[in-house]
């Protein structure tokens, strides 16, 4: 669809056939380096403009911001920059009560001020955008479209989006909505694209085709239960059961039909969620880009 799409030229509202296809970007902090380099692909060959929707979960929702921003590679430099991981990403942090995962400093300096990204742009593409995020009062994914009207709304909901449990400070509230990290309910935001009523889904992904689902270490565990009891108790639930729906999302996305995956090869760099070492995440970028070239050019 995604061939056939490009050779006719076909953009959205003009479309010569009855499908609705969506793009899906997995979360996953700094491991969103690989899909981050998949999108970047799309944009090169000119791609983007083939899908009707783009849903993302945590740094998926960024990566599908900068794509329909017009600017995808220009957004991918600032993994590497030797100024912007170190600033965004502060373990010790924590020790001065501060967020580890400092989003508002990467939203309104890093890609505002610094990369330029231009959220009015990314909200007047016809191709939609769809953060997905927990609703921290119901434990349930939450799509964040219909919240989005204009810049700061849109900052607001990419950072609700990758607002990691206990690492990113304050909960981000939006649309009367108190939002947590999307991975804790929708890692890989392909549920919410088809009950939506897209037929296709073509899924980006940040795990290695060879890695299999892990429950956290321990010391994590107890850790997120103690913020979550606190902080959403709703969301719990979705804490416990991620490694199984995160096996079983696994076993689906294999089966093909109307869903495709793009999987980061075997044998790739572990990559944290936390990792920001530059030669590390542009390595992990160019595996992205020719993972993405190579599913492209299978069957050509």
């Amino acid at each position: 669809m995604v061939r056939a799409r490009a050779g006719e030229g076909s953009v959205p509202g003009a479309r010569s056939d009855p499908y609705r296809l969506a793009l899906a970007i997995e979360g996953g902090g700094s491991r969103g380096t690989y899909s981050s380099g998949m999108a970047v692909e799309l944009e090169r060959r000119g791609l983007v403009q083939v899908f009707d929707d783009v849903y993302g979960s945590s740094m998926g929702a960024i990566t599908g911001a900068w794509l329909l921003s017009g600017k995808a590679e220009h957004g991918s430099s600032f993994w590497w920059h030797p100024e912007v991981l170190p600033n965004v990403i502060r373990p010790r942090a924590a020790l001065r009560r501060k967020p580890v995962v400092d989003l508002e400093f990467l939203m309104n300096e890093v890609y505002q001020q610094w990369a330029g990204l231009d959220f009015a742009g990314v909200l007047a593409d016809p191709v939609r955008l769809h953060p997905v995020a927990t609703d921290a009062d119901t434990g349930k994914a939450a799509d964040l479209a219909p919240h989005l009207s204009d810049a700061e709304s849109l900052k607001l909901a990419l950072r609700g989006s990758a607002g990691l449990p206990l690492l990113a400070g304050p909960l981000v509230s939006l649309g009367g909505r108190r939002l947590l990290d999307g991975g804790l309910t929708e890692a890989i935001p392909f549920h919410t694209a088809l009950r939506h009523g897209c037929t296709h889904v073509l899924v980006l992904r940040t795990r290695r085709a060879d890695e299999r689902a892990q429950s956290p270490a321990r010391v994590e565990d107890l850790a997120v239960r103690a913020f979550l009891r606190r902080t959403a108790p709703a969301t719990l639930g979705a804490w416990r059961t991620r490694p199984e729906r995160r096996r079983a999302d696994d076993e689906r996305l294999a089966g093909g039909g109307p869903l495709a995956q793009v999987l980061v090869p075997p044998g790739a760099p572990e990559v944290s969620r936390l990792a920001v070492d530059p030669a590390l995440l542009r390595r992990a970028f160019d595996l992205g880009t020719a993972a993405m070239a190579t599913a492209l050019d299978i069957g050509r």
